[in-house]
C-alpha cells in the first residue's frame, strides 16, 4: 500500500466514521476501486482506532464522570448512581458485541472481498434506518434503561462487524425502537463502541502476529491513521 493509498483511505474513515453509512463498506468500496487485491482488515480497524480517539476526547466529560461513579461508591446521589447505570449497560452490551466478533471473526475476510455483498448490505442498513424514523417513540432515559435493551443493542453492535451495515446506524436505531431518548440513544452507542473497537484491534492485531502478516512499510499506515485521527 502507497502513502498516498493510505492516506484517501484516512481521509474516508474519518469522512464517513460518525456517520450511519458504514465507513467499513466505504473502505472496502474504495480498496477495489484503488485495485487492492485483497481487504486490508487489519488496516481498517487501525483507521477505527485512530478515530476513536477523536471519540474519546468528544466523550470525555461522560468518560470521566463514569469513572468517578466508581470512584465514590459510597455516594447514593442521583448522578451518581445513574452514571453507574450507564456504565453497567456498556458492560451489558459489550458481552454480545464480543461473542458476535469472535463468532464471525472466522468468515469476516471472505464477507470483506465482494464490493457486492458489501453494497447489499448498505441497503440493509438503509432499511434500518428507515424502519427506526417510522416507528421509534423516544422517551426513556438512562434510568429508565433495560437489561434487555442494552443487550439487543449490543447484539446490533456485534451484527454490524459486516461491512455494510453501519455500526452507529444499527445500534441507535435500535435504541429509537426500543424507545430510548435521541440524544442516550446517541451518547450510548458511541460510548458502547469504544470497548468494541479496542477489542477488535487487540484481536487484528494478535492474528497478524501470528500469521506474521504485519505491514513491512508501516509509514504509509500511520500515515493513514494521522489523518483520519486529525480529520475525525
Amino acid at each position: 500500500m502507497t502513502t498516498p493509498q493510505a492516506l484517501i483511505l484516512g481521509i474516508v474513515q474519518a469522512l464517513t466514521e460518525f456517520l450511519p453509512v458504514s465507513s467499513s463498506a466505504h473502505l472496502v468500496i474504495i480498496q477495489d476501486y484503488l485495485g487492492f487485491k485483497k481487504p486490508l482488515l487489519l488496516f481498517d480497524v487501525i483507521l477505527h482506532a485512530a478515530t476513536l480517539g477523536a471519540l474519546i476526547v468528544y466523550f470525555r466529560k461522560d468518560i470521566g464522570k463514569i469513572i468517578l461513579s466508581l470512584v465514590r461508591l459510597k455516594e447514593k446521589s442521583d448522578e451518581e448512581v445513574l452514571n453507574r447505570k450507564l456504565l453497567y449497560s456498556i458492560l451489558v452490551g459489550t458481552i454480545p458485541t464480543l461473542a458476535l466478533g469472535l463468532f464471525l471473526n472466522q468468515w469476516i475476510k471472505a464477507m470483506f472481498t465482494s464490493v457486492t455483498f458489501t453494497s447489499l448490505m448498505l441497503l440493509v442498513t438503509g432499511t434500518i434506518l428507515w424502519i427506526s424514523k417510522k416507528r421509534a417513540n423516544s422517551e426513556k432515559g438512562i434510568e429508565k434503561m433495560k437489561t434487555t435493551d442494552a443487550f439487543l443493542i449490543g447484539i446490533m453492535q456485534g451484527v454490524a462487524i459486516i461491512p455494510g451495515i453501519s455500526r452507529s446506524g444499527a445500534t441507535i436505531s435500535t435504541g429509537l425502537l426500543r424507545g430510548i431518548k435521541k440524544e442516550l440513544a446517541f451518547r450510548y452507542s458511541f460510548l458502547l463502541s469504544i470497548p468494541a473497537i479496542i477489542g477488535a484491534l487487540g484481536l487484528q492485531l494478535r492474528e497478524a502476529f501470528l500469521e506474521q502478516t504485519l505491514p513491512s512499510h508501516p509509514l504509509p499506515w500511520i500515515g493513514g491513521a494521522l489523518v483520519a485521527a486529525i480529520i475525525g
